[in-house]
């Protein structure tokens, strides 16, 4: 089988994406608003200060700074230090955990609306002997970050919220991308009116994008749209509250010049991105955004998308290098592996028929149905692989699939653990994916003549199959993948039955037999005498 260039790039794992995607939504969410709430007091205090007055010989501006340093002491905070980014300007300044231990003068005088001078510096410094020096300085309040409890930065001035833009503008396309599927080159062409919402047929408003598809399409591309969360248009509208191209999204006015410029080196930000995270939330111990440890490839299997990042032979821990390919080859991923994971088909349509998520993310001119059908496969291949290792698996339909698994080693003449052909083998498997929508708790290999959710579709009218029914269904699988989930998920039906005020008679009845049948799912995958595919 032939694959697309563009199916061959590497996925991002999943304990990268998680913390990655979870900070692009904080910043478009929570932290964006912040940093346009601090650009319009930058701007005001940019316009108010026309007139400064001058400190010395003027006991209103004098006032000004006592009154400044006095707010600062009752609000417990420091005074205003040069941004580190200027340390070079102030050979001789020392630093304190990184940040300069000299006054802000300019900043401090557009604050209080006085003319900056030596005499200001000298007040502001001997302020600084009581109460310490503190990064940023202007007063718009930051939100506070979960994961700490506190600020999600230690503060915002001028120089810091410069840099917090071009970090926001990184996050809206992370957002945007990944939450849509659509490649880089149609992210960028963006226009700043995409964002729009229908009633879909079941009633439910759909979030969409309106741009082109361009690959493989003449110069101009083609019209599509793209059926995207609520979030994307969150994203879309702080993209437009601080550019300002009228053509595009992503452009705006250049720092030394009236020029628009467009948004460029995507990759060099994504990763610049990646780095600003872990600057801010990282904890002593942990990076945020955890290095990677790539295993070396399989000398049988030297496809490109499994080739690990860095030097050949590396085992040491690094940073995954991000790129805008990975991001619509790990979307396609997880909706063809986990419905239910870190970013989920299944929010929009609660199951993973290939068909709606054309829908979901693009037209079928955008080409994103195959990246799907590609990732499907890839599942299967893990499912081969995790039985051929050895693995246990169980429910109703594990005999039947490790059947079709055992002909096809056979024919390939694998050995447990060893795969004599990777191309050949996926080709072997391909057929299964037809029928193949993966589940929290177990795969269904779905068969609609013995479906027990087939029975009650009838009355619900509800899309099949019923990925919520499959624990005793003929047609569910579990493997060692679904065993972890299986635990999660007995923990959380047993915690009503702790502390069970409130329940009725019915209600316990139903977790009770719930758990029960989780905990025979757990020992068929866990028990020493479980069957194994052998």
């Amino acid at each position: 089988m032939v694959r697309d260039a563009e199916n061959t790039t590497e996925r991002i794992p999943e304990e990268i994406i998680a913390p990655l995607v979870k900070g692009a939504v904080f910043y478009v969410t929570t932290a964006g608003p912040d940093i346009l709430a601090a650009q319009r007091e930058h701007a005001e205090l940019s316009a108010a200060h026309q007139t400064p007055r001058s400190c010395r010989g003027n006991g209103s501006a004098r006032a000004r700074i006592e009154a400044y340093v006095a707010e600062l002491r009752a609000a417990g905070r420091g005074v205003p230090a040069l941004p580190a980014r200027q340390a070079h300007r102030h050979p001789g300044v020392p630093a304190v955990d990184g940040v300069l231990q000299a006054p802000n003068v300019a900043l401090v005088a557009r604050l209080t609306g006085v003319a900056t001078s030596g005499e200001v510096r000298r007040y502001l410094t001997e302020a600084a002997a009581e109460l310490g020096y503190q990064v940023g300085g202007l007063r718009s309040a930051l939100s506070i970050w979960p994961g700490s409890g506190r600020p999600w930065r230690p503060g915002l001035g001028p120089l810091e919220l410069a840099t917090e833009v071009v970090q926001m503008r990184m996050a809206c396309w992370i957002v945007i991308a990944y939450l849509s599927g659509m490649r880089d080159a149609e992210v960028r062409e963006l226009a700043p009116d995409c964002a729009f919402t229908e009633d879909g047929p079941d009633g439910r408003i759909r979030h969409k994008l309106r741009g082109r598809v361009l690959k493989g399409r003449k110069l101009t591309g083609e019209e599509a749209e793209w059926v995207v969360l609520d979030v994307v248009h969150q994203a879309v509208a702080l993209l437009a509250a601080v550019n300002d191209d009228p053509t595009h999204l992503f452009g705006h006015k250049g720092m030394t010049s009236n020029s628009l410029v467009l948004f460029g080196s995507v990759n060099r930000r994504l990763n610049d991105f990646r780095d600003h995270l872990n600057e801010l939330f990282s904890t002593p111990d942990t990076p945020y955004v955890p290095l990677h440890t790539a295993a070396p490839a399989p000398d049988n299997d030297t496809s490109a998308h499994d080739k690990p990042q860095g030097e050949e032979g590396e085992d040491e821990p690094v940073p995954w290098r991000l790129s805008t390919r990975q991001f619509r080859r790990t979307l396609a991923w997880h909706i063809a592996h986990q419905p239910f994971g870190v970013v989920a088909g299944a929010r929009q349509y609660q199951h993973a028929e290939l068909a709606l998520f054309e829908g979901y993310a693009g037209t079928s001119a955008s080409g994103f149905a195959a990246e799907v059908a590609i990732a499907q496969l890839d599942y299967v291949e893990d499912l081969y692989h995790d039985w051929n290792d050895g693995h246990r698996t169980s429910g109703g339909a594990a005999g039947r699939v490790n059947a079709e698994f055992d002909r096809i080693r056979r024919e390939l003449g694998d050995l447990p653990g060893i795969i004599a052909s990777p191309a050949r083998l996926r080709t072997m498997l391909q057929h299964l994916t037809k029928t193949l929508p993966p589940g929290v708790l177990n795969d269904c290999f779905y068969q609609p003549s013995t479906a027990l959710c087939a029975k009650r579709a009838q009355h619900t009218g509800r899309p099949l199959p019923l990925l919520t029914m499959c624990l005793t269904c003929p047609n569910g699988r579990r493997s060692s993948v679904h065993l972890p989930r299986l635990a999660t998920a007995r923990a959380q039906a047993q915690r009503p039955l702790d502390a069970p005020a409130g329940l009725s008679r019915l209600q316990t009845a139903a977790l009770t037999t719930h758990i029960a049948d989780l905990d025979h799912a757990i020992a068929e995958l866990t028990s020493p005498g479980s069957p194994t595919h052998e």
